[in-house]
């Protein structure tokens, strides 16, 4: 019963840990545009047209498979991406893009429209109805030039439902400016980070944070002074904890002498301890009368009868002559 119940708990929590991050639409946006394409990327055709970036903001891969792009909200399902191909499968913090040349057949993942003259693009999932996310393309682009977030992944232009359904992305919508995070970029980078500008090291705000080298000699000589002290403490307890295992050795080893020492408490020679009991033995069964008198309790050894007695028999002790 047990074995049963242990094996119902973990399939219990491997279903809620599987539902818990299970992969999320909301977490794709759409993360940059280009209208209009004359000396950009090209398809595998060779041929330059206008395409659509989307980024997967989720810590996990994402399918965009059966997702639909609009520029119309009145036809949510305008174009749908093909399924059945592994490229729809976003990595974390990756990109997927798609060709607006308004031509399908010239493949895989070109759109049944394009993007001149477009203001609006949508993204809703695969069923047709929730909105996804959305971006308002301003008027008056230049060619060569895109639309897109400032930094990927992040914008308040997204739907009520997205923050709704994530915090994380509410929690970071909160911190983009007026312009919603959104800006016409100077370099169109179609597949890769939007963010162009140099990026600052962690040593290079380090140096500005502690020119003299003060914070980090202090934080160096503070790592050093713990580690020392939590060596001291390991040592200690580990001597500790020998020498406590070393008395406990000692005392045992030490034990069976000391029980033989207090059974015998008065510290009487054992020789003389035989003696008294074959004494009180010959004694109590009377096979010699000559070894003590007639007083009651009392045993009086006589020297005189003892000098013959076996104890004394110096004869008894030879051994016998082998010659005979």
């Amino acid at each position: 019963m047990k074995k049963f119940l242990s094996i119902f708990a973990l399939a219990s929590l491997l279903l809620l840990s599987k539902a818990s991050f299970a992969q999320s639409p909301v977490d794709i946006r759409i993360n940059e545009v280009q209208l209009s394409n004359t000396t950009g990327i090209e398809d595998e055709n060779g041929d330059r047209c206008g395409w659509v970036e989307l980024f997967n903001t989720a810590f996990g891969m994402v399918d965009v498979a059966g997702f639909y792009l609009t520029d119309d909200k009145a036809n949510p399902t305008k174009y749908m991406i093909p399924k059945g191909n592994p490229a729809t499968q976003i990595p974390l913090r990756r990109y997927f893009v798609l060709y607006a040349d308004g031509n399908p057949s010239a493949g895989v993942f070109h759109m049944n429209f394009t993007l001149e003259g477009v203001k609006d693009l949508y993204l809703y999932a695969t069923d047709g109805i929730t909105l996804l996310d959305e971006i308002h393309i301003p008027a008056g682009i230049a060619s060569d030039r895109s639309f897109g977030r400032v930094s990927d992944g992040r914008g308040n232009h997204e739907p009520l439902n997205w923050s709704k359904q994530s915090y994380r992305k509410n929690h970071e919508d909160a911190e983009i400016g007026p312009d919603g995070g959104f800006a016409v970029l100077d370099h169109p980078t179609p597949g890769q980070t939007n963010t162009t500008k140099a990026i600052e090291t962690k040593s290079e705000k380090m140096g500005k944070q502690d020119p003299y080298g003060g914070i980090l000699a202090m934080i160096a000589m503070s790592v050093v002074f713990l580690c020392l002290i939590i060596l001291y403490l390991c040592f200690r307890t580990i001597g500790k904890r020998s020498m406590k295992k070393a008395e406990a050795e000692k005392a045992a080893k030490t034990a069976p002498k000391a029980a033989a020492v207090s059974s015998n408490p008065s510290n009487v020679d054992e020789e003389i301890v035989a003696a008294i009991a074959i004494a009180c033995h010959l004694y109590q069964n009377g096979t010699d009368s000559g070894i003590h008198d007639v007083e009651s309790n009392v045993i009086t050894f006589n020297k005189d009868l003892l000098r013959n007695s076996p104890w004394g028999a110096r004869n008894l002790t030879l051994k016998q002559d082998p010659r005979n």
